[in-house]
């Protein structure tokens, strides 16, 4: 038979995780966001080195602000784009190897998105699996004849006072007596 504070014990662990599901919710939709910047860029970068091979390329590059520069590639060689090549060390590479270099990034984004999806998937399954084991443990203590409630004369193995907080107040759900996931 679940006690009461079985019960608010496993309504903390059912908010725990909800809480661990939300914060990884937010860190895969931050990483779905960087995953589509590397589409965007690696999408530039094909159609610049397309484009280039028919001799000359060019493209309007945004630098913020509403401020747009124009940009002009003459001849049939590959440019070269500054890359972030880690531990804000910048170099020059031909567009070539700068498509490996951020579709490789965007090779390890992706698995880390999808090692975030099963932690998601598996935390998911841990709450449904502790709310379903808290209701049916809910239904159980609500139904047991005045069991773990404190009768008008004490038995030897119940204390004679009302289980109080450190405040020194007695404590009690929201809604009366009634248990809640916040109990």
């Amino acid at each position: 038979m679940a006690t009461r504070e079985e019960l608010q014990n496993l309504a903390r662990i059912v908010e725990v995780t909800k809480a661990s599901f939300d914060e990884v919710e937010k860190q895969i939709i931050k990483v779905v966001e960087v995953i589509n910047e590397h589409d965007i860029t690696l999408s530039t970068l094909n159609e610049l080195v397309k484009v280039a091979a028919k001799g000359s390329a060019s493209a309007h590059l945004s630098i913020g602000s509403g401020v747009t520069l124009p940009y002009k590639h003459e001849g049939p060689q590959e440019g070269l784009a500054m890359i972030d090549l880690g531990s804000g060390i910048f170099g020059e590479k031909p567009w070539g190897q700068a498509i490996e270099i951020i579709q490789q990034r965007k090779d390890d984004i992706v698995l880390l998105r999808d090692e975030l999806q099963t932690q998601a998937q598996a935390l998911e399954v841990k709450i449904g699996e502790a709310a379903e084991q808290f209701n049916q443990m809910a239904i159980a203590l609500k139904s047991a004849p005045n069991q773990n409630k404190l009768s008008l004369n004490p038995t030897n193995d119940q204390d004679k006072t009302p289980v109080l907080d450190e405040g020194g107040k007695r404590r009690g759900g929201m809604f009366g007596n009634e248990l809640t996931l916040d109990d």
